[in-house]
């Protein structure tokens, strides 16, 4: 999203406060009302927005019965899923649609988000290096030096692909634990389900019972492992700091609500140098930093009395940075509680008895001088040079560094490369060091991973080592016409929207910025290719992709804005506001917009836009209330019929409205919503409609798409991978994971070409994919 300007900006975060405060204090994900987009924008989106992603995200998958995202359910999805699939290997059941198989098409050249970062203590040469993306699933890297990394995912079928802490047993480094569940409460994360262990240094994991389908460890924020006795100590959202000792097969609350401790979100803990722990209380609530030697419950002692130079109120979320040279220096980085930006950064060099104010590092882009640019709850880190207790780096929207001690900073990185600086993406999750090196240097951020070797420099040269790191976010894909071809379109969260051109796994070109949405190739005119930015903000190229102008209508709609493209008569359809939906007149030579009022929408900004493939003009929508919507005449007169009133269907987000090629009386609709039938099915026209969830389990479903050769098979992009039936028999109707090449990815839209029936999936955490199942029968 653009960078608003600091009033504006104010304002908005203002809102945003007030609104999460009403869910927050009551321990559910925030709910963050439609609101019209403020419009004051500089010249380059933003990569990221992600209170607005996580706006969407909510409203899409909330239960509606319950007000708020039951992600635990996930996790009876997963047993449902490896259920089948053993099943499956056994011949006992042939419900899926056979030999789909998956290939993964990159990018190769571009990463999501990640907060966790290990080097591996076994290699010798430290340049093993272990990543975690917070939906993506466990990577490493066995030279991270090499000019071109190569990175291998672990495993893509753990239990829970959401890894956001990783930590090894320093007196035993084959023992390692990862955590997950990324806990900030921007609700585009995924929900974690436990901590994972290994015990042969990261060749293979096993899911802690103890914290298996156990709320109190839904979101693990950090996991570190006492030096010296092998405790194991767990930051969780829900249940505070946990710790076990005999390896993680139990665990006990030493610091928490009622254990010490005025909240049980705890969002830090680090270890000084001599072994003291340091943990930090407060994610939306205010508490405090807590100090203890022996990490037991009874033994915490709050440090910010008020008196000592660290107030009592005026923050939240607090990050930790011990000097590992220095066991006497702490430094605290707060979010102001006011408005999400950096409050207060407060120091001590006597072990947490007394505090000093220091200076904020300001950020040389006059659009947020703030360096968290308001989102101090969601990307604030830091760390302190090993050999240094007055070297210490954090980050924000960009990086900075302090040679003295955090009197004065240097800001030394750029979201876009602009004011002089280097480019590294925006928003900084993660910071850690070569173990007693002050050179290298590891940051973690929603483009990946980036490198330095220069950190005594005072200005660090990052090094992307993103290559072949294959983590990130598609919302949405289109492809390419001919037959055969490589060409595709996507669109990420944080990253923009890529062109693909070769084949296998492959480099990406970011055609257009900020965060990508919807995207479209016409399909008997194929020089012409849109993407889209969040709201009603388009790109057109009129060269095959080659470069791409800006064209914009009011910012309107939804954020990541659902839209088709009519092919035939070449117009483009998307949600407007309350009630509407916005033409795109010409798109392929002009900027002529119209919008459409239509009463059988009940005031409801539209969630789901599909052109008929069979009916010139005729658009189908879809809204959060669960209705659909025929629209005869789209272009011009425009009257729309509810095709399912009474149909019994739920109240709930329409995400995906499917017509058969050739048959306008077959239609599948999807929900994402937890809690409702989630499929359903008309062979009529919508006269009447079916449940064909049958034994799908209870988790969002992004899109559906029938078989090209079989009108009796389906598949849907759901939170666990790709599903197909290969018989669509009402509430009979059996589904199995078709997830071979793929993984436990969440996965948000399917395209299947005509020409050959080629078939690509965009998952949002593992990149694109591509099948050619139907190819075959083409």
């Amino acid at each position: 999203m653009r960078i608003l300007n600091k009033k504006a900006l104010s304002f908005v975060f203002f809102i945003i406060l007030f609104l999460l405060y009403s869910q927050l204090k009551h321990g559910t994900s925030p709910i963050l009302q439609q609101t019209t987009p403020i419009n004051i924008f500089t010249k380059l989106p933003k990569k990221d927005r992600v209170d607005l992603a996580m706006q969407q995200e909510f409203e899409k998958t909330k239960d509606p019965a319950l007000g708020f995202v039951p992600r635990e359910r996930l996790y009876k999805a997963y047993e449902k899923a490896q259920e089948k699939r053993r099943l499956s290997v056994l011949n006992k059941s042939s419900a899926a649609i056979a030999n789909v198989d998956w290939v993964e098409r990159g990018p190769k050249n571009f990463a999501g988000r990640t907060r966790a970062m290990m080097i591996d203590p076994n290699d010798i040469s430290k340049i093993t290096l272990f990543s975690a993306s917070v939906a993506g699933g466990l990577w490493v890297c066995t030279d991270i030096s090499a000019t071109t990394p190569v990175w291998t995912s672990v495993n893509d079928f753990f239990e829970n692909m959401a890894i956001t802490t990783l930590a090894y047993d320093p007196s035993n480094t084959q023992t390692m634990y990862f955590g997950t569940g990324e806990g900030w409460f921007n609700v585009d994360a995924v929900q974690g389900d436990g901590i994972f262990k290994s015990t042969d240094g990261g060749n293979t994991w096993a899911q802690l019972t103890s914290t298996a389908g156990n709320s109190t460890f839904n979101y693990v924020e950090k996991i570190i492992v006492h030096p010296s006795n092998n405790d194991v100590y767990a930051v969780t959202r829900n249940g505070g700091i946990q710790r076990s000792q005999n390896g993680g097969t139990s665990w006990s609350t030493v610091l928490a609500s009622g254990s010490g401790a005025s909240t049980s979100r705890a969002a830090d803990i680090e270890f000084a140098a001599d072994n003291n722990i340091y943990a930090s209380m407060g994610i939306f609530t205010t508490d405090g930093v807590y100090k203890s030697s022996t990490g037991n419950n009874g033994s915490w002692t709050k440090l910010n009395s008020g008196s000592n130079g660290f107030p009592t109120t005026g923050f939240e979320r607090i990050e930790l940075a011990c000097a590992p040279s220095n066991s006497q220096v702490v430094y605290a980085f707060t979010q102001n509680s006011a408005n999400f930006q950096i409050g207060a950064i407060y120091k001590t060099t006597d072990g947490g008895g007394n505090w000093t104010t220091l200076t904020n590092p300001n950020s040389a882009d006059p659009n947020h001088s703030d360096y968290t640019n308001g989102q101090a709850w969601y990307d604030l880190t830091a760390a302190v040079d090993p050999n240094n207790s007055n070297i210490v780096y954090t980050g924000g929207i960009d990086l900075y560094k302090s040679a003295d001690g955090g009197s004065s900073w240097q800001q030394f990185s750029h979201w876009y490369g602009g004011f002089g600086f280097q480019e590294v993406h925006a928003d900084q999750h993660a910071i850690i060091f070569e173990e007693g090196n002050s050179d290298i240097i590891y940051f973690g951020n929603d483009g990946g991973v980036f490198r330095t070797t220069d950190g005594t420099s005072s200005i660090p040269t990052l090094i992307s080592r993103n290559f072949g790191y294959n983590t990130i976010q598609f919302y949405a894909c289109a492809i390419h016409p001919d037959a055969f071809s490589n060409h595709f379109l996507g669109g990420t969260q944080d990253n923009g929207s890529h062109r693909f051109n070769n084949p296998g796994i492959n480099n990406t070109i970011e055609v257009t910025g900020g965060d990508g949405a919807f995207c479209f190739i016409d399909q008997d005119e194929s020089q012409y290719q849109f993407t889209s930015y969040v709201y009603n903000n388009f790109y057109r190229s009129i060269d095959n992709g080659q470069s791409f102008s800006s064209i914009s209508y009011s910012n309107s709609g939804r954020f990541i804005n659902p839209s088709d493209y009519d092919d035939t008569n070449n117009r483009l359809y998307s949600a407007h506001t309350s009630g509407r939906y916005l033409i795109w007149q010409n798109p392929q030579t002009g900027s002529t917009f119209r919008q459409k009022l239509i009463s059988s929408f009940n005031g409801a900004i539209p969630t789901a836009v599909t052109v008929s493939p069979n009916v010139g003009n005729r658009v189908y929508f879809g809204t959060d209330e669960g209705r659909v919507v025929r629209v005869n005449n789209a272009n011009s007169s425009a009257s729309g019929t509810y095709i399912n009133s009474g149909s019994g269907m739920p109240s709930g987000y329409i995400t995906c409205i499917e017509i058969e090629n050739g048959d306008e009386n077959h239609i599948l609709v999807c929900y994402s919503n937890y809690g409702l039938n989630s499929v359903w099915e008309t062979t009529n026209g919508g006269s009447t409609w079916a449940s064909v969830e049958g034994d799908l389990p209870d988790m969002p479903v992004r899109w559906v798409v029938f078989n090209p050769t079989n009108n009796d098979q389906a598949l849907v992009a759901t939170e666990l991978g790709v599903w197909s039936t290969d018989n669509l028999n009402g509430g009979s109707t059996v589904w199995e994971p078709s997830n071979t090449g793929l993984a436990n990815v969440r996965t948000d839209m399917l395209q299947i070409r005509s020409s050959d029936n080629v078939m690509i999936a965009a998952t949002h955490g593992r990149g694109l994919y591509s099948s050619d199942v139907f190819a075959a029968a083409n």
